[in-house]
């Protein structure tokens, strides 16, 4: 079975989704907090008969919220009815669980001419006072700190909520009747969490207190449907409360497995499928007006994350994120030179969003191929290209193998690193990531990006390794390049493992377009500038300070005076 990943643009409001398999459609819509990804086994058992749409419901995942503070309900019912009919969904049977469950059956009611039958896991049918009684702390803040601290409390939360329903009251009435869940459970909770954090609490508290609209709706709904729990399901009680159901509807009790569900998931989608043919995808690269995302297809068969913005018709520019990072941490300069240029910012394989290399040990030669290819795939070289940090390293390389492609290169921060220094800083720069019982993991991985703040490198901690370089600790800022290296945790050091095993300078020296360096760039590398400057004595620099909004003048400024094309020489500045 193979996933594929896609943007889809609601005018204002990006919508993400998972698909896989092939046949007639059907839509997956899952719980929360959670994301689509948490449907992977239903995807699974379906995929074979079917065309799967599974989506990430508004505020989860990397789908973007509704612009609203409260809601209900039948907003995000509708919200999906908008989604289907961008992509021109023909009507199909679509599945739900627990808030997901709510959101179908509403959906059900309000728009029947859009499905074709439910199957829905767990309907929620609280009343108000179980409501009030469950979940007046249910929905607690718990902000990210500058300090770390908030890892330990999300982790506790998670890990809470497999002893008790509701977590945050410890009581013995309270607790789950099933085993406490693998740490590589809390983790996948966890990190749902922290990717709707900010967004999750009205559509959350909407589908909770669905209660006694739950109950009209089931009495409204018309179409065919298939209500069912597993029966350690706090949930499950619920389906009792259900009022008389019509002919086609029913309650399914399937025991306390997993796979029973699945099998009835099955079952119901080959009583309801949809005569209709899975519609395309939308998910070409057009003009933006903001930053908008997209996942690219690879020639290995992987997919790319990419980040782009601006006008097609404008100049293009490449950037070239640092590592262990990936493109999030270029919004704001791809946002800036978006007004004058057409910018690709991707996540480069291994990193972010984007599928790692099927090679355990990429190499700098295969990173600068694979934006190779994406500029080739989208037909816009020859392109200007800006690495930062270790992306610095796959600019160089791109540009040295595929100078057809490459109208000059800024390189921020350069590894001028000697072959016996790259070798030590492999043995200890990117540390194996373990999914740790007590979540530890979290903290161990936000404290290494802080010390790459302080120290050069990271982990020699002395005096004579101090960086004395004003630099930003916003605990925002930290939190997102912690979530950027988790999502990938265990390919997260494969660029900068690639760009120890390459000999940058000796690459640059055999560069046949232009290039320019960029003095003091946002980058732990930077600590090379003066050693550069020595080795590299005719590579021009540009000086712009820190400061992103000066950086993106002073590129912008160089980009617009360099012609899309090689006949310049190496090294002369514009």
């Amino acid at each position: 079975m193979t996933i594929r990943r896609r943007f889809l643009q609601m005018g204002a409001r990006r919508v993400h989704y998972l698909r896989a398999g092939s046949g007639p459609p059907a839509v997956l819509i899952h719980s929360s907090p959670a994301n689509a990804w948490f449907l992977r086994p239903e995807i699974e058992r379906l995929s074979a008969d079917y065309t799967v749409f599974a989506f990430d419901t508004p505020g989860f995942g990397l789908s973007e919220p509704l612009p609203l503070t409260t809601m209900i309900v039948a907003d995000l019912a509708d919200a999906l009815a908008q989604t289907l009919a961008a992509i021109d969904m023909p009507p199909c049977p679509i599945f739900g669980s627990h808030s997901g469950a709510a959101i179908a059956l509403e959906f059900g009611v309000r728009h029947p001419e859009r499905v074709t039958g439910l199957v829905l896991d767990g309907v929620p049918a609280f009343t108000t006072e179980e409501c009030d009684a469950l979940f007046s702390d249910y929905f607690r803040p718990l902000p990210v700190t500058d300090l770390g601290g908030h890892y330990a409390e999300i982790w506790t939360r998670f890990r809470d909520q497999s002893v008790w329903f509701p977590w945050s009251q410890r009581e013995p009435q309270n607790l789950n009747a099933y085993d406490l869940g693998a740490p590589e459970s809390t983790h996948l909770w966890a990190s749902m969490y922290f990717d709707a954090a900010d967004t999750y609490r009205p559509a959350y508290r909407a589908a909770s207190y669905y209660g006694a609209r739950a109950l009209a709706a089931t009495a409204e709904l018309e179409r065919p449907a298939i209500f069912t729990a597993t029966d350690t399901d706090m949930l499950f009680p619920h389906m009792a409360r259900l009022p008389p159901l019509k002919p086609g509807q029913e309650i399914r009790h399937i025991g306390i497995l997993a796979a029973a569900k699945h099998d009835l998931i099955a079952e119901g989608f080959a009583r309801f499928g949809s005569p209709h043919p899975a519609p395309a995808d939308r998910d070409g690269l057009a003009s933006t007006l903001g930053i908008a995302r997209q996942f690219v297809d690879t020639a290995e068969g992987a997919q790319m994350h990419l980040r782009y913005a601006g006008d097609r018709n404008n100049p293009a520019v490449l950037l070239l994120h640092d590592a262990p990072f990936a493109s999030e941490g270029l919004q704001a300069l791809t946002a800036a030179l978006s007004r004058r240029h057409f910018v690709l910012a991707p996540d480069l394989p291994g990193n972010g969003e984007s599928d790692p290399f099927p090679a355990a040990e990429p190499t700098m030669a295969d990173f600068a191929d694979a934006a190779a290819d994406l500029v080739r795939r989208e037909g816009l070289g020859p392109i200007q290209v800006y690495g930062v940090g270790f992306g610095a390293s796959v600019a160089v390389e791109l540009a040295r193998r595929s100078p057809e492609l490459v109208a000059g290169v800024m390189l921020g921060g350069l590894l001028a690193a000697t072959a016996e220094e790259r070798l030590t800083l492999a043995e200890a720069y990117t540390p194996p990531i373990a999914i740790e019982r007590d979540g530890a993991h979290w903290y161990r991985t936000w404290l290494m990006l802080r010390d790459s703040l302080v120290w050069w490198p990271w982990f020699d901690r002395r005096k004579a390794t101090l960086r004395r370089t004003p630099e930003d600790f916003d605990a925002g800022r930290l939190h997102r390049c912690t979530l950027d290296v988790m999502r990938r945790h265990q390919t997260y050091g494969c660029l900068a493992q690639a760009a120890f095993r390459h000999d940058a300078v000796a690459a640059l020296a055999d560069l046949k377009v232009p290039a320019w360096r960029l003095a003091d760039a946002p980058t732990p590398l930077s600590v090379y500038d003066d050693r550069l400057a020595e080795l590299a004595p005719g590579l021009p620099v540009i000086t712009s300070g820190r400061d992103e909004a000066a950086t993106a003048v002073a590129l912008s400024h160089l980009f617009d005076h360099v012609p899309a094309t090689r006949a310049q020489s190496a090294g002369a500045l514009p």
